[in-house]
C-alpha cells in the first residue's frame, strides 16, 4: 500500500487538511512560505516539528532555498518528509545528499465520538481530569511531565503562540501532577498533543481519562474528528490509542543535514 502511494501525485484532502491545521496547531516563532514550502524556526526550542521545513505535495524542488533558510539561522536543515507515502521522490534526493533519516512517526485519526465513548467505558472513574482554555498553570504540569530541557522555551515559543481554540488538560493526584494532554481545535479537527502520564501512573486509567475529557470538549467545539501524532516505536501508546479508535493515516520521518 506504502509503495504504491509512493508514486501517487496528490494525497487525499483529509491529509492535506491534517498536515496544515498540525502546523498551525503547534506554531513556530518564525515562518515563511517559500515555493509550496513552510519553513519553521523557534529559537531555543529543540523540537524537530517547530524547527523543520514542511515540504510541498507534489515535490517541486526548492531544497537549496530552504538549506539557505537555516543557514542563515546557523541550523542544521531539517525536513519533514510528510506525508511519506507521497514523498518517495523527495526523500531519495535527500539521501543522496547526505541527509539521515530519523523520527519515524505515525499519524492516527478518529471519530471524536467513538473516542469520547471509548474512553467513558475505560476511564477510571476516580480520574478527574483539570481543563483550562489557556496555558496559565498548566505549564507547571508540562514542565514536570515533558521530559525535557526546553520545556520552558516550548511554552513560551510555542504554547503560547496558539491561535485555536484550545483545551490544556491536567490531572493531578496528591498534589503532584499525573497526567496531561492538550487538545487545538480548527475547522471541524481537533489535534492531540502533549500526551504523558507520569511512570507511576501508568495503565491506570490516567491516559484514557484524559483523552476522553479532550474528545468531549473537541465536540463542543464542533470537531468531529481528531488526529494525533506518535512514535512509530512507542508500542504502549500505539496500543492506548487504538484502543480508543484511533486508526492509521499516513506517516512521516525527517530529513538532517547539519
Amino acid at each position: 500500500m506504502a509503495v504504491e502511494a509512493a508514486h501517487r501525485q496528490e494525497p487525499p484532502p483529509s491529509i492535506r487538511q491534517i498536515e496544515r491545521r498540525a502546523a498551525a496547531a503547534w506554531p513556530a516563532s518564525i515562518t515563511e512560505e517559500c515555493g509550496g514550502w513552510l519553513l519553521r524556526h523557534s529559537p531555543g526550542v529543540g523540537r524537530q516539528r517547530c524547527n523543520s521545513a514542511l515540504p510541498p505535495v507534489p515535490y517541486v524542488g526548492g531544497v537549496e532555498r530552504v538549506e539557505r533558510f537555516y543557514g542563515e539561522r546557523d541550523m542544521p536543515t531539517r525536513i519533514q518528509v510528510s506525508p511519506a507515502e507521497y514523498h518517495g521522490e523527495l526523500d531519495a534526493s535527500l539521501a543522496s545528499r547526505g541527509y539521515r533519516r530519523t523520527g519515524e512517526t505515525s499519524v492516527l485519526t478518529a471519530a471524536t465520538e467513538d473516542v469520547a465513548a471509548a474512553a467513558s467505558v475505560r476511564a477510571a472513574a476516580s480520574v478527574q481530569v483539570g481543563l483550562t482554555g489557556t496555558p496559565g498553570p498548566w505549564l507547571g504540569v508540562f514542565a514536570e511531565l515533558d521530559g525535557h530541557d526546553d520545556s520552558a522555551a516550548v511554552g513560551e515559543e510555542v504554547l503560547s503562540r496558539i491561535a485555536s481554540p484550545a483545551a490544556f488538560l491536567s490531572v493531578v493526584l496528591d498534589g503532584r501532577p499525573r497526567g496531561m494532554g492538550l487538545f487545538v481545535a480548527e475547522r471541524g479537527w481537533a489535534g492531540v498533543f502533549c500526551m504523558a502520564t507520569a511512570p507511576g501512573e501508568r495503565r491506570r486509567g490516567v491516559a484514557t481519562a484524559v483523552l476522553g475529557a479532550g474528545a468531549r470538549w473537541a465536540r463542543d467545539q464542533g470537531a468531529a474528528r481528531l488526529y494525533l501524532q506518535v512514535e512509530r516505536d512507542n508500542e504502549a501508546a500505539v496500543r492506548l490509542y487504538t484502543r480508543a479508535g484511533f486508526t492509521h493515516s499516513h506517516t512521516y520521518h525527517y530529513r538532517i543535514r547539519p
